[in-house]
């Protein structure tokens, strides 16, 4: 006998539309109960330089990380929307967070085929390191506008019909609905640029994303794609001079990258004589160099999430290794999920119509710029 779904005929769970993008403004802590280093709203300590880098109402929208809803897998829990109309609101179980160019699109692009995932939105939403602090999707660029409202973007999406279908009662668990959410947007993991506006006088920016996201919730899942720095990085260049989002002097050329990748090394070091690898990594300058370098030094930007996550919530993806056997590559991430493997007849037919993306050219292929960066690797680029 078919078990019956408890939401069945209950309209007020969907959306009548994909909802209303509001802006707001940003939070104040003068606003909200604090002591010298810490707010707390909703039974949640915040860090003070979350809430002045957040929409005001991240945290006092958000519930309690008690009242989520027990009967959904994902987190979840109903509150009035912008309309004033009770609505089912949720935020991802999950997010794949980066490196870019390190083969995101595919697997973000296999998992929301999973029954039991729900891609929430297209790929690369970047509410969390750049709507939410007033800039626009395109990066490189100031916050020019109000930040997008926590209200708005957790009641966007089809996510909810999704996770409504994944209803099944099991005697051992309240859990109903077994679906969960993701959001891939991986330039997450290193994207804290103009951090400097909100927080002047640091040397490296107080918080980042990942403190944002592991505050909302601790429990999220977090996955991490890692690719060889010097071919992500080339990857990159090639990828982003072409799309027009550095000023690049085009066509791309082996010599023009090279002179760039020394330009950028410079740099990079020019900065550690008067601040710590952490700070001129993350400084919103060293962002704007074409070569994208800073997003190559994984290290630091690891050891940020590290902080914020226990090591069991985060999945570290080779790229390399993915594209080598990425049947086990996949299961090992279900696994990880803790939703069903894909059936291997339809990993098989399924990677034989959707071959994996990012390669190379050769052109774009510079053995002695490789070089280079392996050294500057060696001296504590890559550090461990």
């Amino acid at each position: 006998m078919k078990a019956i779904n408890p939401y069945d005929g209950r309209p007020e769970l969907l959306p009548k539309s994909n909802g209303i993008k509001k802006y707001t403004a940003l939070g104040n802590p003068d606003k909200l109960y604090c002591d010298t280093d810490y707010c707390y709203v909703n039974d949640r300590k915040i860090k003070k330089e979350i809430i002045k880098e957040t929409p005001e109402d991240m945290f006092t929208f958000l519930p309690p990380k008690d009242q989520f809803m027990k009967e959904f897998r994902n987190p979840c829990w109903k509150g009035k929307d912008l309309e004033n109309e009770e609505k089912l609101f949720c935020i991802p179980y999950l997010y794949i967070i980066g490196f870019t160019k390190c083969g995101t699109t595919d697997l973000f692009a296999i998992l929301k085929n999973h029954t039991h995932v729900s891609s929430r939105a297209g790929k690369e939403t970047h509410y969390f390191d750049r709507l939410r602090r007033g800039r626009i999707i395109r990066m490189n660029r100031k916050p020019t506008r109000l930040p997008v409202s926590f209200l708005s973007w957790s009641n966007g999406g089809k996510y909810r019909q999704n996770l409504l279908s994944t209803y099944r009662k099991d005697p051992d668990s309240d859990i109903l609905f077994h679906g969960i959410t993701m959001d891939a947007t991986p330039s997450a993991v290193w994207d804290n640029e103009f951090w400097e506006i909100f927080h002047p006088g640091y040397r490296e920016p107080p918080v980042t994303n990942a403190d944002v996201i592991a505050t909302i919730n601790p429990d999220t899942k977090i996955i991490v794609s890692l690719r060889n720095p010097i071919s992500r990085m080339q990857s990159a260049y090639q990828f982003f001079c072409a799309f027009h989002v550095y000023q690049c002097d085009r066509p791309v050329t082996p010599e023009k990258f090279h002179n760039l990748v020394a330009q950028a090394v410079q740099i990079f070091r020019d900065c550690r004589k008067t601040n710590t690898d952490r700070g001129c990594v993350y400084s919103t300058e060293s962002h704007q160099l074409a070569t994208h370098l800073y997003a190559s030094i994984y290290s630091v930007y690891i050891a940020d999430w590290l902080k914020a996550f226990p090591r069991e919530q985060i999945h570290f993806m080779m790229f390399e290794e993915h594209i080598s056997d990425e049947i086990s590559s996949i299961n090992s991430i279900c696994d990880f999920l803790g939703v069903s493997r894909f059936p291997v007849e339809y990993m098989r037919t399924y990677l034989e119509q959707h071959k994996v993306r990012n390669s190379l050219k050769d052109s774009a292929r510079i053995p002695t710029c490789s070089l280079k960066l392996h050294n500057c690797s060696e001296n504590s680029l890559n550090r461990s």
